[in-house]
């Protein structure tokens, strides 16, 4: 498996390190904020910091909209790219805005990561941010 070549500090636009999540939405290419939920079985609750945004992430569930409306569910479909070690459903963590297409995907469980060269087509497909 060969390693992609790595952005510069400068050029990151998200990191991880260990289990201090750095969740991107993966429309905007910003953290995502840390959210206290009154159900912590679900574990922790992420969401974009944008205004009107509606994109959540957490582990169990991975990206979601968080929203009752029907036709916006049915109209937005979050990425889903899961670790090919124990399945989780796996984060953004870096963005190249020199390199457009290039996504970073890192694993909340295993630390595992795969860039979008790596994940299948239909992720590709789906995701044009």
């Amino acid at each position: 498996m060969s390693v992609p070549q790595m952005a510069s500090e400068q050029e990151r636009l998200g990191t991880s390190t260990g289990k201090d999540l750095h969740v991107l939405c993966y429309q905007h290419h910003t953290e995502m904020l840390l959210r206290l939920l009154r159900e912590p079985a679900e574990g922790p609750l992420y969401a974009c910091r944008e205004p009107g945004c509606l994109v959540r992430y957490n582990s169990s569930h991975g990206y979601f909209i968080d929203t009752e409306d029907a036709k916006t569910i049915e109209e937005e479909k979050p990425p889903r790219v899961n670790c090919p070690n124990d399945g989780q459903l796996m984060y953004l963590v870096e963005v190249m805005p020199q390199r457009r297409s290039f996504r970073l995907w890192k694993c909340p469980e295993c630390n595992e990561s795969r860039t979008n060269g790596e994940t299948s087509g239909e992720l590709e497909k789906n995701v044009g941010a």
